[in-house]
């Protein structure tokens, strides 16, 4: 009886000290496995994603404002490279805020630097859109356009970072066509979101 509780003691032992071997084994590989997640967490660095978007309203003569349109827009090469710019150099000093149309039916490219056929005359010239910061990395620029003439099936848009000229496009967009007449007016609002 001795002898049988002196092997099951050592069978015991045996057993004890494998399983407390077991457990330390998996306890270094957890820690060094969570020290090594943490490494990894802390030097990686995600910028995230962006988007913009587009929303146009119209407003006729003697009517009310009504929805137009929305769509996501595309964000121009050179425009990838301005957000660079301002994020990780040195910002300008003129923000990307200008509005500007056109009646072109060509779908917008990233390697766009202007929108095609801009207008430039009759109450849609590029104009400056008014900032609101409306979130964490959100915000809008927005303009609303009175036509002074006639201007059949506008229908592209761009949001640019100077008054004039070309290579300053940083998004471009189309919406359903609309024909203005003088007097309507027409709301562009694009929304810009890092997140």
């Amino acid at each position: 009886m001795v002898k049988t509780l002196r092997n099951i003691s050592k069978v015991g032992i045996v057993t004890m000290l494998f399983m407390v071997t077991c457990l330390s084994i998996t306890a270094s590989y957890l820690i060094g496995f969570e020290q090594g997640y943490w490494r990894n967490a802390q030097l990686a660095m995600d910028v995230g994603t962006h988007s913009i978007h587009v929303t146009v309203y119209i407003q006729r003569v003697g009517e009310e404002k009504t929805f137009w349109d929305h769509h996501a827009g595309t964000l121009t090469t050179i425009g990838k490279n301005w957000i660079e710019d301002q994020l990780g150099d040195s910002p300008s000093t003129d923000p990307a805020k200008w509005i500007s149309l056109s009646l072109s039916t060509d779908s917008p490219a990233a390697g766009w630097t202007q929108i095609p056929t801009e207008i430039v005359a009759g109450g849609l010239t590029r104009a400056a859109g008014t900032y609101a910061s409306t979130g964490d990395g959100v915000w809008t620029e927005e303009y609303q356009f009175t036509a002074s003439a006639t201007h059949t099936d506008v229908q592209l848009t761009g949001l640019q970072w100077a008054v004039s000229g070309d290579n300053n496009l940083l998004g471009a967009d189309t919406f359903t066509p609309v024909t203005l007449t003088s007097g309507d007016k027409l709301t562009v609002t694009w929304t810009i979101t890092v997140t």
